[in-house]
């Protein structure tokens, strides 16, 4: 099995992007797990989707909260957003699901507001058993996202 954390951390390094991983016994599955060792409210999930002309994108949210499907298709125009497959997930973003970090193949990146309200914030790792830790200021910096509303509490 590939070591995805492996060639996140050479970006990293070779980006002089400050991260720190959080190893987990277990992938890595629900926000609860991920409670017990990083604060929950600091987590950020990045969602693979595929837009209604077959093109990917990436949707950062905080982990409490839900991409909203229609939020999306009006800031794109488009018919419709959806979420990726699993190999559409390893496909696009070169990593798999429950392991994305916002750092990955993909350009096209929407970041809701609400990730940047904390200094850092904890993201997938690369891999399903780990998290990282990084700078919210580095999401803007390096990824240049779209910062948009588009998410939905609960």
């Amino acid at each position: 099995m590939p070591n995805y954390s492996e060639k996140l951390k050479t970006f990293l390094t070779s980006a002089d992007v400050w991260h720190r991983f959080v190893e987990f016994s277990e992938p890595v599955r629900t926000v609860e797990q991920a409670g017990r060792k990083v604060p929950a409210e600091k987590i950020a999930k990045s969602i693979v989707m595929i837009d209604s002309d077959g093109r990917p994108l990436l949707a950062i949210v905080k982990a409490q909260c839900r991409v909203s499907h229609r939020k999306i298709k009006t800031l794109l125009a488009v018919r419709d957003v959806r979420l990726a497959t699993p190999d559409e997930v390893l496909k696009f973003s070169g990593y798999p699901v429950g392991g994305v970090p916002p750092f990955n193949q993909i350009k096209r990146v929407l970041l809701d507001p609400s990730v940047l309200k904390n200094e850092t914030c904890f993201v997938g790792g690369g891999d399903v058993n780990k998290l990282m830790e990084i700078k919210t200021d580095d999401l803007l910096l390096t990824l240049k996202p779209e910062v948009a509303d588009i998410g939905d509490e609960g």
